[in-house]
């Protein structure tokens, strides 16, 4: 064994020395916590929520207050009667004036138009948060079963490794006893190295999708048995949509990204209506109440007290074609979102088919695995048997092996790729819920 070997066996021994067990509950409980991209998505979705409130503060009254004073000099001059001399008087006085105003828009459709895109934004936000919780769920099962599936590899490669390894070793006595090529056995020892550098590859492959779930769970992943593996017996699960046509109308109704793409149409619609308001007038209702004192010269040290309530009638007239065209380029964003819109919902409906179909698919090929499994099981066996009678040699064996873990990796991809599947289905139809995680978390003890 090479060096490199040796550091890449002693790693995975460092890998398999841990006692306590993380499940796929736990996995996903660490990740409401700690992962980062959640965490984003829940703070996305606070501010979001918002919206509504400052959309509908639009069509609230708006209370200002205001108060001014100041020193004045001022000089007035001119005739005190008629005919009479001009003189000059100099005047400095101090003055204030204070202001409590209300103003309740009556007629603005622009105010209008931005209360009803803070609902939409809203809305929009909850579907996206909904669709990120949902999310969550599948990449932790993604990284919790990338992560095993790395070391699955890796224990298929060693065993392939072994087996090249005999090989080569078999190929070099028979070269020496003149029958073999030494073409037949270069060709064994650059099979035996290229399956070195393999496991080499696998050993980093599990430090990469280790880095991967540690990222998500916010914890240290210490070894394969610090996480619970998948259970041999896999009963596969039933799923609530009988047929595609169903669950494609299911998805239609509740898919969470397709509802987020449906808000970002309306916030867009209500975007051209906002800039469209620019075109007609604004009436507002205005109350206030004021106070001045020493005004202007003529009311030095007299205070005025007024209060008034009126309308106030605002008319566009000419803007230089701004509104018109900012008007026009709102309408063409709106028309982009209604095709963004037949965009998600095209590529939902081809994930859900896809998925679906893997479902269905994936149960057929789970079980000629398991048969083919068993088979590979017996395989070995009487091989292991066979060299006890001197029938068989212990390269024999090593490729049964080899084709055994073959066989067991493939098996294991497969139910993780099933039951990746089940979740992103529930996904996909807006149905999944946490009840769909724990029954996929049963999977795994």
């Amino acid at each position: 064994m090479s060096l490199n070997s040796c550091l890449v066996a002693c790693g995975f021994l460092i890998f398999v020395n841990s006692a306590h067990s993380i499940g796929l509950k736990e996995a996903y409980e660490l990740a409401l916590t700690n992962d980062p991209t959640y965490i984003a998505a829940i703070k996305e979705n606070a501010a979001g929520l918002e919206n509504k409130n400052i959309g509908r503060a639009s069509l609230l009254p708006k209370v200002t207050a205001n108060y001014n004073q100041a020193s004045n000099r001022a000089t007035q001059t001119g005739a005190q009667f008629t005919g009479g001399p001009y003189i000059s008087n100099n005047w400095s006085y101090p003055s204030d004036f204070a202001i409590l105003q209300v103003t309740q828009p009556l007629f603005s459709l622009d105010a209008l138009a931005r209360w009803k895109q803070g609902v939409a934004q809203t809305e929009f936000s909850q579907s996206q948060f909904l669709y990120n919780t949902q999310d969550l769920l599948i990449r932790v099962l993604q990284a919790y079963t990338d992560y095993l599936f790395s070391i699955d590899q890796w224990s298929y490669l060693q065993i392939e490794r072994q087996s090249f390894s005999e090989q080569a070793k078999a190929s070099r006595r028979l070269f020496e006893k003149g029958e073999k090529s030494i073409t037949d056995a270069l060709e064994a020892e650059s099979a035996f190295y290229l399956a070195d550098a393999k496991l080499i590859d696998a050993a980093d492959g599990i430090e990469l999708s280790r880095g991967k779930l540690n990222a998500i769970i916010g914890r240290p992943v210490q070894s394969k048995d610090s996480f619970k593996s998948l259970v041999r017996a896999f009963p596969f699960i039933h799923l609530s949509r009988d047929t595609y046509i169903s669950a494609q109308e299911a998805a239609l109704a509740n898919n969470q990204e397709l509802r987020a793409a449906a808000n970002q149409v309306e916030v867009a619609r209500q975007e051209y209506k906002k800039n469209d308001a620019g075109h007609y007038p604004v009436l507002n209702m205005v109350v206030a109440a004021t106070t001045q004192s020493s005004n202007t010269v003529t009311s030095i040290n007299q205070t005025t007290n007024q209060n008034y309530i009126g309308l106030q009638l605002s008319l566009p007239i000419y803007s230089g074609n701004e509104v018109r065209s900012r008007a026009a380029q709102a309408y063409a964003n709106y028309e982009k979102s209604k095709a963004e819109y037949e965009i998600v919902r095209n590529k939902i409906f081809i994930e859900l088919r896809k998925q679906y179909d893997l479902v269905q698919s994936g149960a057929k090929k789970i079980n000629a695995l398991s048969n083919a499994q068993a088979s590979a099981e017996k395989l070995v066996d009487a091989m292991s048997k066979s060299i006890k009678a001197g029938e068989s040699i212990q390269l024999d064996v090593l490729l049964a092996q080899r084709n055994l873990y073959i066989t067991k990796r493939d098996l294991a991809q497969s139910k993780y790729n099933y039951l990746l599947a089940f979740l992103k289905v529930k996904q996909l139809t807006g149905e999944m819920g946490i009840d769909d995680l724990y029954k996929v978390a049963d999977y795994f003890r």
